[in-house]
């Protein structure tokens, strides 16, 4: 009898600590990206606050390459943190990782132990959480500066980028119901750099409209 209980309670406890390391994890992860992204915002906004001021070139230089490295920082930032509250949404196995990987890669995704409703649900959360900042940088700055301008159309890149990249993963996935296997084909076939290179046309392309209407 007693043998019988011991097994469940140190289960209960094991379980109970692999959650307490997944959330210092997270919340140690957590802290740096928000440091990262707070960081690169203030950056730019200082840089722009100086151009504004001053008018000089220099200023306006500044401000052009903090809203570069700004519009580099955010979209892998959320995109990853979308991937991971999709997942976790639909209660996939999803541990995060003890250190983030080339700085934005945070968690494993079981792919044996999820399912590909979880790993659908977990490409779109993705998908969609780059344009979060495009729709707020969109609504909230205003686009009276060519930083803002610029830091606009690199953020509409990188979620064009990401789109171009995942949809195609996503909706095979959908008939195939093989995640695995789409994702690697998807890589074999180039699917990475081709991403990369269209969202760059697109983003220089929204630049020139956002010129062109302001």
């Amino acid at each position: 009898m007693t043998e019988t209980n011991t097994e469940p309670n140190e289960t209960a406890a094991l379980e109970k600590m692999a959650r307490d390391i997944d959330r210092s994890r997270m919340k140690r992860i957590g802290s740096q990206h928000f440091v990262m992204v707070v960081g690169a915002l203030t950056l730019w906004g200082a840089a722009l606050a100086w151009a504004e001021v001053t008018g000089w070139g220099i200023a306006s230089a500044a401000a052009i390459a903090g809203a570069l490295i700004a519009g580099s920082i955010i979209p892998p930032t959320v995109h990853e943190w979308g991937h991971l509250a999709a997942a976790r949404l639909v209660g996939a196995v999803s541990p995060v990782l003890d250190k983030p990987k080339g700085h934005f890669f945070l968690f494993d995704f079981a792919m044996d132990k999820n399912d590909t409703r979880q790993f659908l649900w977990m490409s779109w959360g993705g998908i969609v959480a780059p344009w979060v900042p495009v729709v707020m940088i969109a609504l909230l700055v205003p686009m009276a500066q060519i930083s803002s301008v610029v830091l606009l159309a690199t953020l509409f890149a990188r979620a064009v980028s990401v789109a171009v990249f995942e949809v195609p993963i996503v909706l095979r996935t959908s008939r195939s119901r093989e995640p695995g296997t789409e994702l690697g084909k998807r890589l074999n076939e180039g699917g990475l750099p081709s991403s990369q290179r269209l969202g760059g046309a697109a983003g220089v392309a929204f630049l020139a409209l956002l010129l062109i209407a302001i």
